[in-house]
């Protein structure tokens, strides 16, 4: 079996592990010869095949809710409602583990607080600023020690701890030492949700640009608030 996802995204390439799990090591998936630092996501559980975007075969959304759940349903039809449909990173290697032990050293009780999305999603899913100064007040308050993980290409200048760019097996190492996720509901969050972590997430309203029925998972790991939540 070979498929992939013409998406560039972390977060629809990620779940496609949760598909491979179910077949490890027994699926050659299919990424964006330009995107070839995800394929870390997939070792343990699928071989990679880079190639050009126009040549990827996607594997079809058969139904609705769930990402994950609309992509199991190509093998196991209406049993995959009762699938645990979680993505799954098993990836390690020594150097970015010794790096995130090291860097965590002197940071009690850390958590990864991601308040922003892409680009592209920006103003639907980027965590409202004053929400953003109430998770870190609250966390603090806790006890915490907040490590703000984002990207260059949209990044909010927060006060505190920040890692921008970081690479992405430093990244899941960073993640699953630290276990708590607080953030937006975007590719670190399920990349949080495969490696273990607790996730604490913070997202809009449902409406036409946002349905939490597509991205929420039903777990016990996994807590959502709604800005009228009043965090």
């Amino acid at each position: 079996m070979k498929f992939g996802t013409k998406s560039l995204g972390l977060g629809d390439i990620l779940l496609l592990t949760s598909v491979c799990k179910y077949f490890p090591n027994n699926i050659t998936i299919q990424i964006d010869k330009h995107k070839n630092r995800f394929e870390c996501l997939f070792y343990g559980l699928a071989k990679i095949e880079l190639l050009d975007n126009k040549d990827i075969v996607e594997l079809p959304n058969l139904g609705g809710g769930h990402y994950s759940t609309r992509k199991l349903r190509n093998f196991f039809g209406s049993i995959s409602e009762g699938l645990d449909n979680r993505p799954l990173v098993l990836y390690s290697d020594m150097e970015s583990e010794q790096w995130a032990f090291d860097f965590l050293k002197d940071k009690p009780n850390p958590v990864i607080f991601v308040p922003t999305c892409s680009k592209q999603w920006a103003n639907i899913r980027n965590i409202p600023d004053a929400i953003v100064l109430n998770i870190l007040h609250n966390l603090k308050e806790k006890g915490h020690t907040p490590i703000i993980c984002q990207s260059s290409n949209n990044k909010k200048d927060i006060e505190g701890i920040n890692l921008i760019d970081l690479d992405l097996k430093k990244y899941i190492c960073l993640l699953r030492r630290s276990g708590i996720y607080y953030g937006a509901n975007t590719g670190d969050e399920h990349l949080a949700t495969a490696v273990g972590c607790k996730t604490f997430v913070f997202q809009p309203k449902d409406s036409e640009f946002f349905s939490s029925s597509e991205w929420n998972y039903n777990h016990l790991n996994s807590t959502y608030f709604i800005w009228d939540d009043n965090y």
